[in-house]
C-alpha cells in the first residue's frame, strides 16, 4: 500500500476538525478559569482593605439584587446572577459612576437608586436601596 502524503483523506480531515475544536474548547476553559481566579484575587484584595465606606444592597426589577461594597475609589459588586465585579470610579456629570477597563460594564448610583448597563443595555434597572 502506497501512502500519498500530499492528499488529505476524509480521516485526516476529521482528525483535524476534532483537534481544532479540542484546542478551542481547552483555550475557552482555561480563559474562564483565569477570569474566575482574577475575580477572586480582586475580591480578596478589595475586602482585605478595611476602608469600606459603605455596604449597600439594592433591589431591582425582575427580582434582581446588587450588593455593593463602596471604597474610596472603587466599588465591589456581587450580582444576584452570581457574577462579581470590582469597578473603578469613573467620570460622571450627575451621580456616581463606576466602570470596568473598557467601560463596557457601568454601575451608576445616585442617592438611593442605581442601575447597571452592559454594552449600553440596562440589565439591572430601577434598583432601590434595601431597607
Amino acid at each position: 500500500m502506497k501512502i500519498n502524503w500530499n492528499k488529505p483523506t476524509r480521516f485526516s480531515m476529521i482528525i483535524a476538525i476534532i483537534l481544532y475544536m479540542g484546542v478551542f474548547a481547552l483555550a475557552f476553559y482555561l480563559g474562564e478559569q483565569y477570569g474566575e481566579a482574577k475575580t477572586i484575587l480582586n475580591q480578596s484584595s478589595a475586602t482585605s482593605d478595611n476602608n469600606v465606606i459603605n455596604d449597600v444592597t439594592y433591589i431591582c426589577n425582575n427580582e434582581k439584587e446588587i450588593r455593593a461594597l463602596f471604597f474610596e475609589d472603587k466599588v465591589q459588586l456581587a450580582l444576584s446572577d452570581g457574577r462579581n465585579f470590582t469597578l473603578l470610579h469613573g467620570i460622571s456629570a450627575s451621580g456616581v459612576r463606576y466602570v470596568n477597563d473598557n467601560e463596557s460594564f457601568v454601575f451608576w448610583t445616585k442617592g438611593d437608586t442605581a442601575f447597571i448597563q452592559e454594552e449600553d443595555v440596562t440589565t439591572y434597572d430601577n434598583c432601590l436601596v434595601k431597607i
